[in-house]
């Protein structure tokens, strides 16, 4: 039994401490971790410090933006000022303050971007210390960021329509204690205008800029086609309430001629005959056997005085003899005395004596003339004037101008030639549009209130015609007149012909002169002139054709190169209210005598009303039209604020504002701007 026992048991054999452990499998997963911890500890760390990197560049991107937002909105002029980086520096500082982060001490660069100065750019540039990436080496991760902030205008068309009235020429507080002109404040403030909104550009979004200024009238002339004016055609005339002379005669002063020797031969007289006894009447030559010829030439010239003189030239022509009779009386014979002699004197009987002379082709030229004096007078009256010459802008001579008689009624003396500065009148209207009238929309008749109607060149009713003051005289009748041209009705307003209005224009900077322009933004501003009455519809209707994209300039206006849309404005600016006058002559001719918009007896406050309904009509009709009015009233504030119709005419109550200082009417101005643009970040 016990042998089977053995035969049951394995046979083991010792080994050593170190060959066991060598074998042994029980600690392997600590000798894995422990060598992952190194690797995990960098994943971890890093990813640690990456998220702090993220956070403080998206802290850092938000500072950036803000700064860029600011200094662009801050910006005034076409490129950034030092109070503009300053500006910009506060709200980078705001959102991301020194240390945030732990980052290091940075400055960051804010300026005008190069070669696209009203673009504000601003690049910042920092580290940020790591924790646990410090043990593998890496002491700091870089951060930077970069922003752009402009103007986001697309396509803009801006026609600023202005009013250069006389009252422009008032004064009006600057804003800082001083004074300065209504007119210079605007210059200025359509300078800041322009450096708000900047130039654009035709890829990224083109901004023009046109100009209307007006008082009466507007001069927007020479940007029309000639087949647009009346004038177009040669020879074409248009009436004006003018002035034209009559010139009579009076009776002649003759003056006759004596007989003039040209050619030819006489000879001398030899006796024919001779009788004795008989009388004086019966001393009788024969008829000459030399028959004559007068040859009478008449003609009639007119001097640079207009003296009159018709001249007679008589030729007359002999050949053969003519006889001449002498007949001496008879003599009774005595004593006479010769002085102190007693002489006797023999008795003679009466004696005839013929003599002849012989003429060969014997010519003589005698000269008579009459003379006649001019007489002078004016007839006043609606007269017909050639304007074809006038409108191609060449001096000519006045037809309403004498120099016999170169005064007025009163003594003013009228100009002798004439240049058109290229004001217009307007085309035909409708005059029986009243204050009442409802402003809905405009009657078909009424050819002037048609913003994007095209002349018909064969009619004249459609056409615009030539301003001409030079020609224009008021009249108490047919004899007496006053001319509209004198300095005084110039200078009080009642005959203006404003600064010429400019179409829509891309401008690279307001100092350089665009193509097809004559001079630059700046320049054209500084040349706007103070004068005229306050007639806001005219102003109101020319800023339309020029802006419109289906009128006159629809060649020009529909389209922009990038083929995107365009967004459509007008900034209208004026420093008075409404005002018509029956003796104004303007954009609808001399009120009182033409009585183109209202019957001729029509008081001013009535003519007022009536331009309000029509301007009210005009701008329904723009606002139609998609176009933004923006309306801004400069004055003193003790003025009060603009009339309702003004107000009423802009896009909404947010549309219009008013100004009382310089400063004030140049923030206006990039108010508007800025909100024409939209302000965004662009990168």
């Amino acid at each position: 039994m016990s042998d089977c026992g053995e035969m049951g048991k394995t046979n083991e054999h010792p080994q050593g401490f170190m060959s066991r452990l060598a074998r042994s499998q029980k600690g392997n997963v600590m000798a894995i971790v422990a060598a992952a911890i190194i690797p995990l500890a960098a994943l971890i760390g890093g990813g640690l410090d990456m998220g702090r990197a993220y956070m403080a560049r998206a802290r850092m991107q938000q500072a950036c933006d803000a700064a860029a937002l600011a200094g662009r909105r801050a910006m005034t002029t076409s490129s950034m000022t030092a109070a503009n980086i300053t500006e910009a520096r506060k709200f980078f500082d705001f959102n991301f303050p020194q240390g945030t982060f732990q980052a290091a001490t940075f400055t960051p660069v804010i300026r005008s971007k190069p070669g696209e100065t009203t673009t504000v750019q601003v690049t910042a540039s920092t580290t940020l210390p790591t924790t646990v990436m410090k043990i593998f080496g890496y002491q700091t991760l870089p951060l930077s960021v970069t922003c752009e902030a402009r103007f986001d205008i697309g396509n803009t068309d801006i026609m600023l329509v202005l009013d250069t009235t006389g009252s422009m020429a008032y004064s009006i507080s600057d804003g800082s204690g001083g004074t300065t002109t209504r007119l210079a404040a605007l210059k200025q403030a359509v300078k800041d205008f322009y450096d708000a909104l900047g130039a654009g550009s035709n890829s990224t979004g083109r901004i023009r800029y046109g100009f209307m200024p007006y008082s009466s009238t507007v001069n927007v002339g020479y940007q029309l086609p000639s087949s647009y004016l009346v004038g177009g055609i040669s020879g074409e005339t248009w009436d004006y309430q003018t002035r034209r002379l009559n010139t009579t005669y009076g009776t002649a002063s003759n003056q006759t001629g004596n007989w003039v020797y040209t050619s030819g031969s006489v000879s001398a007289s030899s006796n024919y005959s001779t009788t004795s006894g008989g009388t004086e009447s019966q001393c009788v030559a024969p008829t000459s056997a030399a028959p004559v010829t007068n040859t009478p030439t008449t003609t009639t010239t007119t001097d640079a005085a207009s003296v009159r003189t018709t001249t007679t030239v008589t030729t007359r022509t002999t050949n053969g003899y003519v006889y001449t009779a002498t007949y001496t009386a008879a003599v009774a014979g005595g004593w006479q005395w010769q002085g102190w002699q007693l002489i006797y004197i023999s008795p003679k009987a009466s004696q005839c004596v013929i003599t002849r002379r012989q003429y060969s082709n014997y010519v003589e030229t005698k000269t008579d003339r009459s003379t006649q004096t001019p007489q002078y007078s004016w007839e006043y009256g609606k007269f017909p004037q050639t304007v074809s010459t006038y409108i191609t802008g060449n001096a000519v001579a006045n037809p309403a101008y004498n120099s016999n008689v170169p005064t007025d009624s009163d003594g003013n003396v009228v100009a002798s030639t004439s240049t058109w500065a290229g004001c217009i009148e307007e085309r035909d209207t409708d005059s029986s549009i009243a204050s009442s009238t409802s402003t809905s929309s405009t009657p078909s008749n009424a050819q002037d209130l048609n913003i994007d109607a095209i002349p018909d060149p064969a009619q004249k009713g459609s056409k615009w015609r030539p301003h001409w003051p030079d020609v224009e005289f008021t009249r108490s009748n047919s004899s007496t007149g006053t001319w509209l041209n004198t300095s005084s009705r110039v200078s009080g307003g009642w005959n203006a012909c404003p600064s010429q209005a400019r179409r829509l224009t891309s401008y690279a900077s307001r100092t350089t002169t665009p193509t097809g322009q004559s001079s630059s933004f700046d320049s054209y501003v500084n040349g706007l002139i103070a004068v005229g009455g306050t007639y806001h519809d005219i102003g109101m209707l020319w800023g339309a054709r020029f802006l419109s994209p289906t009128g006159i300039f629809a060649s020009d206006n529909a389209n922009a190169p990038n083929g995107f849309n365009i967004s459509r404005h007008i900034v209208f600016m004026t420093d008075g209210d409404m005002s018509a006058y029956q003796q104004v002559y303007g954009a609808y001719g001399f009120q009182q005598l033409d009585a183109r918009v209202a019957s001729g007896s029509t008081s001013d406050s009535g003519l007022t009303a009536i331009h309000n309904t029509r301007l009210q009509m005009l701008c329904n009709a723009i606002k139609a039209k998609g176009i933004t009015i923006w309306v801004i009233g400069f004055r003193n504030q003790s003025e009060g604020d603009i009339q309702t119709p003004l107000q009423n005419c802009a896009t909404s109550a947010n549309h219009w504002t008013m100004a009382y200082t310089a400063s004030a009417l140049s923030q206006k101005f990039k108010d508007i701007a800025k909100n024409i643009g939209g302000l965004r970040v662009s990168q």
